[in-house]
């Protein structure tokens, strides 16, 4: 089935990762995107491949902890009310994807996808040479606190449900893993299976660089709209003209839903905004791995170009203009996690993650138009699952078996 005219809307990790193999299987592909391979939310994240992350955003817990959160000032979650009447179709469903029977259901969609992610990961980073940028160092979380860990238990519990292999810490064996962290760390839960992207642009930014050189098209515009072909295909219209193609994929992250309501279907998805603050060392000890710290809710990652501190989950849509306010209140925190380490911030960034309500993604073609293939929605395990993602985006627009049951990802199941 090569030799097709492809389009892939999106220039981020899901979006090339499609974008290659969909090349491989020869067929012309051409990507559009306003911007560059991985400089918009595939940018800023904390690295992680996290292979174990098999736990939904919202959860049972969730319901008791959420009110206090949005109505706290200092809470890293944050509503912007007046985004409210927009997003309430969204949040209701959110919430009620943390009954312990959703929650169950979500977590057995992410495990098949997550298992074949480091396999895709490998995959792709040989074939664009950038195999480089990825550490097998697994992903940890630190804890102050007995309490602290004790929230850990649905987590744990869906990892051994799934045969996701962890390991809890005393504070000795954290200290060995991590010893230039605070001492005031106690516990840890560590996934050894998982990865991490030392420089995730430069992941994405070597897939775009291979793309083009095996002959792959960059076409440096926003779409507008899709419409089915009579007989088949997709017109795909720009701010730039009009393109047609045998098929389309959609992997436009956060904007993805808006051109999947051009076509006709109704997919749940909105974003929960997502800010970094990039730190020089300083005098900080090296840092090994990104390191979680979920009783102050942030992460920090030793990348390429600094210390990376991520946190907060904001919902405010795509047009908002950020607010660092509340991320620069978590530096104490981090620097009180890594002694030594510097207080001069040299960037901040603001990303947005296209989620659905469940936190599983939606991978598959479109009811309305079976030449459109989504694939977006991954919220926070874009970088995660992006290789994988492209690999069942291929097997679809080819025919092939993917492997992999899509039934759990279907656009139109929400």
């Amino acid at each position: 089935m090569g030799g097709r005219d492809i389009a892939v809307v999106g220039a981020g990790v899901v979006g090339m990762s499609a974008a290659l193999y969909l090349q491989r299987d020869g067929n012309k592909v051409s990507v559009i995107d306003a911007r560059s391979p991985g400089t918009l939310t595939s940018y800023g994240n904390a690295g992680g491949i996290v292979t174990g992350a098999v736990t939904p955003t919202s959860t049972p817990d969730l319901w008791k902890e959420i009110p206090a959160m949005l109505l706290d000032p200092a809470s890293p979650i944050r509503l912007r009310w007046r985004y409210l009447p927009w997003l309430a179709p969204w949040l209701v469903r959110f919430l009620w994807a943390g009954r312990p029977s959703q929650v169950d259901k979500s977590a057995s969609a992410l495990a098949p996808i997550l298992a074949q992610a480091n396999d895709a990961h490998r995959e792709l980073a040989a074939l664009a040479g950038v195999h480089d940028v990825l550490r097998p160092v697994g992903w940890l979380k630190a804890y102050e606190t007995e309490k602290g860990f004790a929230g850990s238990a649905l987590e744990r519990r869906l990892m051994s449900r799934h045969g996701i292999k962890f390991d809890v810490l005393n504070q000795d064996e954290l200290r060995q893993l991590e010893p230039h962290l605070a001492p005031r760390f106690i516990k840890g839960l560590f996934q050894p299976d998982s990865g991490f992207a030392s420089y995730p642009w430069r992941l994405v930014d070597g897939y775009g660089q291979y793309f083009a050189q095996a002959g792959g098209q960059f076409l440096h515009e926003n779409v507008r709209d899709l419409e089915p072909r009579e007989g088949g295909g997709v017109r795909v219209r720009s701010e730039r003209g009009i393109r047609d193609f045998d098929a389309v994929v959609v992997a436009a992250g956060a904007w993805s839903g808006r051109l999947a309501a051009r076509l006709g279907d109704r997919v749940s998805l909105d974003t929960e905004r997502g800010y970094h603050l990039n730190l020089d060392p300083g005098d900080a000890g090296e840092l090994r791995r990104p390191v979680v710290f979920p009783e102050r809710v942030f992460a920090m990652a030793p990348m390429q170009d600094g210390i990376r501190i991520n946190s907060g989950i904001e919902l405010a849509g795509v047009d908002a203009p950020p607010d660092f306010s509340r991320i620069y209140k978590i530096l104490p925190h981090a620097r009180a996690a890594l002694p030594g380490l510097s207080d001069r911030v040299n960037r901040e960034w603001m990303g947005y993650r296209p989620s659905t309500p469940d936190s599983v993604p939606v991978i598959g073609p479109s009811p309305r138009c079976p030449s459109v293939v989504y694939a977006f929605g991954h919220g926070h395990l874009g970088l995660t699952l992006g290789p994988i993602t492209g690999r069942l985006v291929a097997s679809v627009v080819a025919g092939r078996p993917p492997g992999i049951d899509l039934a759990p990802y279907r656009p139109d199941r929400f």
